[in-house]
């Protein structure tokens, strides 16, 4: 992976002293890295220009340091590069700073007078060196950060400063640390759990008492089920779904299973209401309702409701998916306006970007998943044989497909000189080929990567933002939530490399286990007895999954996943055939794209008759 920075920035702890950069934060009004970052760049580029090679080093320096993007529910890199570029390109981590540049940080971390900056600096000591007495000063720095952003936003930064020294302080032999931050958290519940502007922040608070295994579970568990009462009154059912889920987990550690599984059907019973709200509405959100509907049988099923609750709601689900077929149009390029590309680009970009603008993430979300349909095969078809009417290159003439060696991967045949009867094998590779050359790239470069990159430029996209994707979902099996969530947030970042990684395997679990909901048996019985699943290549072509997704699905999925023709992502990624540039594609994207529609609709891969049960 290339960076825009060298890993030896030439500053030393001496050099950082010589400048008043200490002032500039300290009369700064935002106390957060995140403008810090604004203020050193631009004093860079000011000492640059007077001359001053030694200033602009050590402003770009403390810029670098500031401008990591932080990411605290990672245990693994809790600072990710501030600018991912779609060629691989990436700004600096920590990983890249060299043993000067920390020996610098490490020089200056007890003069740092901002307990924001200090905080920074410390605990980039502790991510690239372990040093102990650096994680102690980074707790005590992010508490007092934390007090002085505190605030009742619904995402507030200094929540977000809990979370980190949590995560530090849980560590063994930091037991003292761990108990300021917890009498620091229970004291933040008592001041904001009478404010309900606060909406989410006692939840996310309870959340870091539960990962540091404190509080009384039966007052949190009270607490709890009080504020998703008093979200529901306001009909705030987001809000309430989550303080239900919330008192579960409360109770779970109290040993009650029973108000467990009743705050459990609670929380169910939240998205029910979300999509009666939309239904109430005029016109009537009837999409939006049907998706919130599905949602809601999938988790009242999941928490064994009365079995009459759930034929309630799955007959109200049918009835509402038949009303809404036709409420969704897709924005998407006029191809009778073509060939004005850059007109036509410039008009959906900014269909897209009004869209898109000033709407909260999940409704954001929504739009992105049904942003567009999947190629339409059909229209694909016609449009292939009408641009070959009067060509003969392809109807005598075969093509050959080369892997990334040079070797010959597949061929195409001639398509034939009778159009009635067209060779349908090569008819197949050839409109791949059009996607692949054509189809989705024009997808991702008009619709898909400015909606994505709007949507990450408005909203901070945690997993707790994402978690309604893949909850209650009868597309993803169970215990691969997680792995979904990481990928689908990689993927809004720009990390194209960890998000192929992390999405491309669970499509093919997700296949097997939509398979083996409708009764068929993925795993074959060999003659000496043993039992072998099947793979993505024989999955995607099983004609169970064929009658559960649509052709224009499974033309995209395959066309993007196992065929040669077009990308053949999961086995070229599965044999260790791409490099980390090749990641970093429109196919990519893409397919991150479909995985979120695929994820929104995946209550469709579940049988009627299954969903009559509980």
């Amino acid at each position: 992976m290339k960076t825009e920075d060298s890993s030896d920035f030439g500053v030393s702890a001496e050099d950082l002293r010589k400048y008043p950069w200490q002032e500039l934060l300290a009369a700064h009004p935002d106390k957060d890295c995140q403008t810090y970052y604004q203020v050193f760049g631009r004093t860079s580029a000011t000492c640059r220009d007077a001359g001053d090679a030694l200033g602009a080093r050590v402003y770009h320096f403390l810029n670098v340091i500031a401008s990591f993007r932080t990411v605290f529910g990672s245990e693994t890199a809790p600072y990710r590069p501030v600018l991912q570029y779609f060629d691989g390109r990436r700004s600096t981590v920590p990983e890249d700073l060299s043993d000067p540049d920390l020996d610098a940080l490490q020089g200056i971390v007890n003069e740092v007078e901002d307990v924001e900056f200090r905080a920074r600096i410390a605990d980039l000591l502790w991510v690239c060196r372990r040093d102990y007495k650096a994680a102690g000063i980074a707790v005590s720095s992010l508490l007092e950060s934390s007090a002085n952003l505190l605030s009742g936003e619904l995402w507030p930064p200094f929540i977000e400063r809990l979370d980190r020294a949590a995560a530090i302080s849980v560590r063994k032999g930091f037991e003292a640390m761990r108990q300021t931050v917890i009498d620091t958290v229970e004291l933040r519940i008592t001041e904001f759990r009478e404010d309900p502007k606060n909406g989410i922040c006692c939840l996310r608070l309870m959340s870091i008492l539960l990962f540091l295994g404190a509080g009384d579970p039966k007052q949190y568990a009270a607490l709890a089920v009080e504020l998703a009462n008093g979200f529901a009154s306001t009909a705030a059912w987001n809000f309430s779904e989550d303080y239900w889920l919330m008192a579960k987990s409360w109770y779970l550690k109290a040993g009650d299973e029973p108000s467990a599984n009743a705050a459990l059907i609670a929380a169910a019973e939240c998205r029910i209401s979300r999509a009666e709200e939309g239904l109430s509405k005029s016109p009537p959100e009837l999409f939006f309702a049907a998706h919130w509907m599905a949602q809601g049988l999938d988790a009242l099923r999941n928490a064994k409701a009365a079995p009459s609750r759930i034929n309630e709601i799955h007959h109200h689900l049918l009835s509402l998916q038949k009303q809404s077929r036709t409420e969704f149009y897709p924005i998407g390029p006029d191809p009778e306006s073509m060939p004005g590309f850059k007109e036509e680009r410039a008009r959906v970009h900014a269909a897209v970007t009004k869209h898109f603008s000033g709407i909260d993430f999940e409704k954001a979300l929504f739009k992105l998943a049904f942003l567009r349909d999947p190629t339409s095969l059909e229209d694909l078809k016609k449009n292939e044989l009408e641009n070959s009417e009067g060509l003969i290159w392809d109807k005598i003439f075969g093509v050959t497909q080369l892997d990334q060696d040079g070797k010959v991967a597949d061929v195409m045949q001639p398509l034939g000189l009778d159009h009635e009867n067209l060779d349908q094998v090569a008819l197949r590779k050839k409109l791949l080929h059009t996607s692949k050359t054509f189809g989705w790239p024009f997808a991702v470069e008009f619709q898909i990567e400015p909606a994505r990159c709007i949507i990450a430029d408005e909203h901070p996209i945690s997993f707790r933002d994402l978690a309604t994707l893949v909850k209650n979902n009868a597309f993803i099996p169970p215990g691969r939530e997680g792995i979904y969530l990481r990928g689908i947030q990689a993927g809004f970042f720009g990390d194209w490399l960890v998000a192929m990684h992390l999405l491309v395997p669970q499509l093919e679990a997700s296949f097997r286990y939509v398979l083996q909901q409708h009764g068929v048996v993925t795993s074959t019985l060999e003659s000496d007895g043993t039992q072998k699943e099947r793979d993505i290549n024989q999955l995607l072509w099983d004609p169970t999954l064929g009658e559960i997704f649509d052709d224009d699905y499974l033309f995209d999925l395959r066309g993007i996943l196992i065929e040669k023709f077009g990308c053949n992502l999961r086995n070229d990624l599965a044999h260790g055939l791409m490099s980390e540039r090749e990641f970093y594609t429109a196919e990519s994207v893409y397919l991150w794209w479909l995985v979120i529609r695929m994820c929104w609709m995946g209550y469709k891969a579940v049988p009627d008759e299954l969903q009559d049960s509980p």
